[in-house]
């Protein structure tokens, strides 16, 4: 099957894809700013378009709603729908999600701290400086596919808390407790182990391997054992849900800039990558310049783009080249679609 890039009416095109069909569906829509956006992208075009809503925010969440609707309906069981929006609107955004999704399929509200300096913070200005967007994830069910991501540590981290050297391996290592958490409440397993009887974190079998393997210590002659973790064969700190790592196109460097609310591909590849496998469905409705669908490229997921803006097309079809994706490697259909197979 080929990828699919739409130029037409997002919700419309929505209404012909199949049921359950998306595995995870990344909304960026207009964020009600009642404002008008122009740039120029890199080929010298002029992108414009509008986020002005003439009946003010009952005509903007009536827009939103039917197309949060058509999400829930295509969206497979086991997929997530990210919603990137930011002060303007994500009060009331959260609400109708949670009357469409039901509250209890509400999963997170990740902050993406988009700004490192108070840019609309002016001098005389009454306001804290406005540095994050918002991103509201939710899913069908319980069963929705979720991988977890991990961050480096730093380096003073390391130095801190893996500050043990293993004489053999000269590998850096911390001592961790070995204590079964909560005890009998919890099923820790209780027995006896070079000396101590208490709850253990793992059963009597695996703690003697774990000893053999050299992975357990004492320290000192009668001191309760230690576990050793290795650097080596830790993945990093979960990731929480405030993202300050990533930075803003418009920041780090406008060269790369093709459209006015161009978002990073970093950050669609996280978005991507925790909540899909390879080979999964991705849709983006308002795909602007494209960075869900070479995120997607990137990360070997098959894609589903949609704009209405001619342009905006065209910076797209422009950009995937520029990622060495042919106009023959993906279906372009334009706004009056008869029927969509996907």
């Amino acid at each position: 099957m080929y990828d699919q890039l739409y130029q037409g009416d997002s919700i419309e095109i929505m209404k012909r894809i199949q049921e359950n069909k998306v595995n995870m569906i990344y909304l960026d829509p207009p964020f009600f700013t009642n404002r008008s956006f122009e740039s120029s992208s890199y080929d010298g075009n002029k992108i414009n378009f509008e986020d002005i809503w003439k009946n003010g925010i009952n005509e903007y969440l009536e827009f939103m709603r039917n197309v949060i609707q058509e999400s829930i309906r295509i969206l497979s069981k086991t997929g997530l729908l990210f919603l990137h929006c930011d002060w303007h609107a994500n009060h009331y955004l959260k609400i109708e999600l949670d009357k469409i999704f039901g509250y209890h399929n509400f999963v997170n509200e990740i902050i993406w701290k988009r700004h490192n300096s108070q840019n609309n913070s002016k001098q005389g200005s009454k306001i804290f400086g406005r540095l994050h967007d918002t991103i509201f994830i939710y899913s069908k069910d319980s069963t929705y596919t979720w991988n977890h991501l991990y961050q480096q540590y730093s380096k003073e981290y390391v130095d801190k808390t893996y500050n043990k050297i293993d004489k053999k391996t000269k590998e850096r290592y911390a001592l961790g407790d070995l204590s079964g958490p909560g005890g009998s409440s919890k099923g820790n397993p209780y027995f006896e182990f070079l000396g101590f009887k208490k709850y253990w974190r793992y059963n009597k079998q695996k703690m003697t391997k774990l000893y053999e393997e050299n992975k357990i210590v004492q320290t000192k002659p009668n001191t309760v054992p230690k576990l050793k973790r290795y650097l080596k064969d830790m993945k990093g700190i979960g990731l929480s849900d405030i993202w300050t790592d990533i930075q803003n196109e418009q920041t780090k460097n406008k060269k790369n800039i093709m459209y006015p609310t161009q978002k990073p591909v970093t950050l669609l590849e996280r978005i991507i990558s925790c909540s899909t496998k390879k080979g999964d469905l991705v849709l983006d409705p308002f795909c602007g310049s494209g960075t869900t669908l070479i995120a997607c490229n990137n990360l070997e997921r098959r894609w589903i783009g949609i704009d209405s803006n001619a342009i905006s097309i065209k910076t797209i079809q422009n950009r995937l080249e520029l990622e060495n994706v042919k106009k023959n490697q993906y279906e372009f259909k334009k706004i009056m679609v008869k029927h969509i197979q996907i």
